[in-house]
C-alpha cells in the first residue's frame, strides 16, 4: 500500500496539466507552487520544477513572480491568511490569542512545510503583521507588560510549531496507527526487568503525539502565563 506521501505526491501529479496559453497568473502559479510543496517538501520547489509541474517554460514564471524567495513568501501569505486572531473582547487573550495559535497548528499540519518556511525565513508579508500587531494589542489589553506580551506570545508560538514538528512525522504522515504500532513493537523487545516503567506506560506513551497531549502541554503553559495581580 502506498504511503500517504506518495498518494499525495501521485495525486499531485495527476493534477498537474499544461497551462493554456495566456491564463497564467501570479495566482495560479502561487496555488501551484503550494500543491507542489505540499506534496514533495520545500526543497523539491524550485523554478524549473514548477514550470515543469504547470507545463510552461521556466522563463514565464518570471512574469508572474520575482524569483524562490518572491514565491515562497507569497506561499507563506496565502497560507496564514487563513489563520485569523478570533473576533472576542479586547483583552481575553485566552481564547483570542490561543484561538490564532491553534489556527496556526490547523495550518501547520495542513501545509507541513509552513513550520519551516516560518523558522528559516524572516518574513515580511501582509499577514504576519497584522496578526502579530493583534495579538499583542490582546496581550497589552489583559494586562501583560510589554516585556511579558512578546515573551508570552512567543514561548506558546514556539511550542506550537515544536509540538507540529514532533507529530507530523508520527500521526499524520504516516497513520496514527503505525506510530502505535512502532511503539508497541519496540516495547515488545525490551527486559521487563530493565525497562518496568516504560512497559508499565506502554499504553500512555502511544498518546505523545496526540491533540491530547498538545492540550495539556497548551493548558499547562496558559495556566504558568497568567497575570499575577
Amino acid at each position: 500500500m502506498p504511503s500517504k506521501r506518495q498518494a499525495t505526491t501521485a495525486a499531485a501529479g495527476r493534477r498537474a496539466s499544461r497551462v493554456p496559453r495566456n491564463t497564467l497568473s501570479r495566482e495560479r502559479v502561487v496555488e501551484a507552487a503550494l500543491a507542489l510543496l505540499d506534496a514533495e517538501g520545500l526543497d523539491a520547489v524550485t523554478m524549473p520544477s514548477l514550470a515543469k509541474y504547470l507545463g510552461v517554460g521556466t522563463m514565464s514564471l518570471y512574469r508572474h513572480v520575482a524569483d524562490k524567495d518572491d514565491l515562497i513568501n507569497a506561499v507563506a501569505e496565502q497560507v496564514l491568511s487563513g489563520a485569523a486572531v478570533p473576533d472576542g473582547d479586547p483583552d481575553d487573550w485566552e481564547r483570542r490569542v490561543v484561538g490564532y495559535l491553534r489556527a496556526l497548528r490547523e495550518a501547520a499540519i495542513a501545509h507541513p512545510s509552513l513550520s519551516r518556511i516560518l523558522a528559516q525565513r524572516g518574513l515580511t508579508v501582509g499577514p504576519v503583521f497584522e496578526q502579530l500587531e493583534a495579538v499583542h494589542a490582546v496581550l497589552r489589553a489583559a494586562g501583560f507588560s510589554d516585556l511579558a506580551a512578546v515573551r508570552t506570545f512567543y514561548t506558546l508560538l514556539t511550542y506550537v510549531f515544536g509540538f507540529v514538528a514532533w507529530e507530523l512525522p508520527r500521526v499524520h504522515q504516516q497513520p496514527a496507527e503505525a506510530y502505535t504500532a512502532s511503539w508497541n513493537d519496540a516495547r515488545d523487545r525490551l527486559d521487563p526487568a530493565a525497562y518496568p516503567n516504560l512497559l508499565a506506560l506502554r499504553q500512555q506513551l502511544t498518546t505523545s503525539a496526540s491533540p491530547e497531549q498538545f492540550e495539556y502541554g497548551l493548558e499547562h503553559l496558559i495556566r504558568s502565563l497568567r497575570p499575577h495581580g
